[in-house]
């Protein structure tokens, strides 16, 4: 991802955040606000209520002559007066037209209000503002005081989506005493949807506008900021893909440009001449080495080619290595500036010093086949050896889906040789069949002492060797793998002749490889 992308998109993620924070707290204040207006209507229509019935109450009961107390048989407990009063209350309630007019005008006046409801003690509705709720049980709404505590999402959630009523409810009675009435004054939530959803829709084309004029104020100032760099990442890419030239003698530099770009240009103009002549030479070095060795690998077998390299690896390393050393240190020269002044360059200097690195290598392989081997040869149990490759090995093959299994003989299957040079030729074995089994598989490692010798196999199940490759398996730099150095196999072979030993492989595709080392046996004449 480009700087300039990563500065615009943390632009647009600040004001995102800020838009969001803004628009959350001013729709909390809104909504706090319209629910706090309605929770006023709702207790103000419920105080009005409930002042007219307790007035109309009391009057029709100083008018209601006193009824004597009814005979009761023995066997049944007297009606006490508050009882009697009560049962005078519940029905003048239920009867009187006036209350009725009274709950149906409260509801026509505020249009939050959707229906006003006076309950008795068993939860039935005995006059109401719709006269289909008469003789129903009151139902249950959730109390719009404790509404208003809930959080901003969730009253948002309800007055958007769920539209629900909510209650205002105030008791009616006697003090001291379970009340004996109920007044329900039901609330809508469309009147808070009505209000509310002007100012989201306006709080939305805000919000977009904003960030489109952010999003287009932050593009032109990072273009205009970032066009030193710009050019100067253009520079490393030419100098990488072996493309640079040279500065260009007809730019130039803008009033604005700020001078440490243009130093560091400078000098990155500078290494880049420094690092074309010296690719130049290596390339030009390299394609005679290429054809020098295809023209001796029509004539000789693996083991003269590789003398052949060490013959020419000592002008390789005089012609390449002092140019990689010059080009390296300027490398690192110019990280050690650039961390101080731009270390935006940094990426592009890394790049620059990952291929130094890579050719130098590639002359430190040359130089490895070049210097003579000492073989310290010792007495080496090959079936132990195999053992510790296999153990060492088999975590890495476990995380690739990969079965391990070894067979050893049941004595020692001793040979001479060197036992480090030894177990790193089969490590590479081992290394290159878990490599190529990338989907998993098993992989069988076995040794196997005959009359003259001791042999060793590494058999994978892996995607096999084609045809038209098995003669270029051991040649030294030859890969199939993107990553791959080319060398593993080629020093595996090497080790083999030098302990005099042999090493073939058979392959099938599709079905997998097998590889045979066979060593001379060691037997000891004490």
């Amino acid at each position: 991802m480009s700087l300039r992308l990563r500065f615009i998109l943390l632009i647009i993620a600040v004001i995102t955040v800020l838009i969001l924070v803004l628009s959350g707290l001013y729709l909390n204040s809104l909504v706090d606000f319209l629910s706090a207006g309605a929770l006023e209507r709702g207790e103000m229509a419920s105080q009005q209520v409930n002042a007219f019935i307790t007035d109309h109450i009391n009057r029709r009961t100083l008018e209601a002559p006193t009824p004597a107390p009814p005979k009761t048989p023995p066997a049944e407990p007297a009606v006490t007066g508050i009882e009697r009063t009560k049962a005078l209350w519940r029905e003048i309630v239920s009867t009187d037209q006036d209350i009725a007019a009274t709950l149906v005008r409260s509801v026509a006046l505020s249009p939050a209000l959707v229906e006003v409801n006076v309950a008795g003690q068993e939860g039935v509705v005995l006059a109401s503002s719709d006269p289909t709720r008469v003789g129903q049980s009151v139902k249950p709404l959730e109390n719009l005081a404790a509404w208003r505590n809930r959080s901003l999402y969730r009253r948002l959630s309800d007055v958007m989506v769920r539209k629900a009523d909510y209650q205002v409810v105030v008791p009616v009675g006697v003090a001291g005493e379970q009340p004996i009435f109920t007044i329900q004054v039901a609330t809508s939530s469309v009147l808070l949807r009505d209000a509310l959803l002007p100012q989201v829709e306006t709080l939305g084309f805000v919000g977009v506008g904003t960030l489109l004029a952010a999003l287009l104020v932050t593009g032109l100032a990072t273009s205009r900021t970032l066009r030193p760099l710009r050019r100067i990442e253009q520079t490393i890419d030419r100098i990488a893909q072996g493309q640079f030239r040279g500065e260009d003698p007809t730019r130039v530099p803008a009033e604005d440009e700020p001078s440490e770009f243009a130093a560091v240009e400078s000098k990155l103009n500078l290494l880049g001449q420094q690092y074309t002549g010296a690719r130049e030479a290596a390339t030009t070095l390299k394609h005679d080495l290429d054809d020098m060795v295809e023209r001796m690998a029509s004539q000789l077998d693996v083991a003269s080619r590789f003398a052949a390299i060490s013959r020419i690896s000592g002008g390789v390393a005089h012609e390449i290595k002092n140019p990689l050393n010059s080009i390296s240190l300027h490398l690192d020269l110019l990280r050690a500036r650039a961390e101080a002044s731009d270390p935006e360059l940094i990426p592009g200097i890394d790049i620059l010093s990952k291929e130094v690195r890579r050719l130098d290598r590639v002359v430190k392989t040359f130089l490895d086949f070049s210097r003579p081997v000492e073989v310290r040869f010792a007495e080496v149990d090959l079936g132990a050896l195999a053992v510790e490759v296999a153990l060492l090995m088999t975590p890495q093959a476990r995380l690739a889906g990969i079965e391990v299994e070894y067979h050893a003989p049941g004595q020692p299957a001793m040979i001479r040789g060197d036992e480090d040079m030894l177990k790193q030729a089969v490590l590479n074995l081992v290394t290159n069949a878990i490599e190529a089994m990338k989907n998993g598989g098993h992989l069988k490692i076995s040794v196997e002492r005959m009359d003259n010798g001791v042999t060793l196999e590494v058999a994978d199940n892996g995607p096999g060797i084609p045809t038209e490759q098995k003669d270029k398996v051991f040649q030294l730099y030859f890969t199939t793998k993107q990553k791959g150095s080319g060398i593993g196999l080629a020093m595996a072979y090497r080790a083999v002749q030098l302990h005099n030993g042999t090493v073939d492989f058979a392959s099938e595709v599709g079905r997998g490889t097998t590889f045979r080392l066979t060593f001379p046996a060691w037997v000891s004449h004490v």
